[in-house]
């Protein structure tokens, strides 16, 4: 089922995930280094940043896979699709809360909101994972063409 957020047949939703899953495991490598005593409060700052621009970058994976969710045709796909939603949301949350807490906190020394981005970052593993088994057991924004074509190469 062809994506009906995509530009030139190429869905977008894949595409914008990438800079909030990509930020957001960055931040946990910023916090080891500024909490191991191996870099400076940029680390820190560097980490609020990587954490706050993936919510920021969230913002359009979110809309486009809004978009892709109606083309859940089975109960199965709907399933997969409203948990992968349901711990996306709860990712964004946390991040949300644990950005909100780094700008709080200012100077001071806390552990509890690098755990909170660290739970939301293996979530989005899971999250992750569910996104793959959309497009691979459940054809979600995978054009028609492009399985026939897959089918008709597999068979020779």
């Amino acid at each position: 089922m062809k994506s009906r957020a995509s530009i030139a047949g190429h869905p977008l939703h894949p595409i914008f995930v990438t800079i909030p899953i990509g930020l957001w495991c960055f931040s946990p490598v910023c916090d080891l280094v500024y909490h191991a005593g191996w870099g400076d409060d940029s680390w820190k700052k560097a980490a609020l940043y990587c954490i706050a621009g993936g919510v920021v970058g969230a913002v359009p994976a979110i809309i486009t896979g809004l978009m892709d969710y109606s083309l859940c045709q089975t109960k199965a796909a709907a399933r997969t699709a409203t948990f992968h939603l349901t711990i996306n949301l709860i990712v964004t949350v946390l991040m949300i809360v644990s950005a909100w807490l780094r700008y709080a906190e200012g100077t001071t020394y806390s552990l509890v909101p690098v755990v909170i981005s660290l739970f939301g970052v293996v979530l989005s593993g899971l999250s992750g994972w569910l996104g793959g088994e959309l497009i691979v057991s459940h054809g979600i924004s995978v054009h028609e063409d492009a399985l026939q074509h897959d089918a008709t190469r597999s068979a020779r």
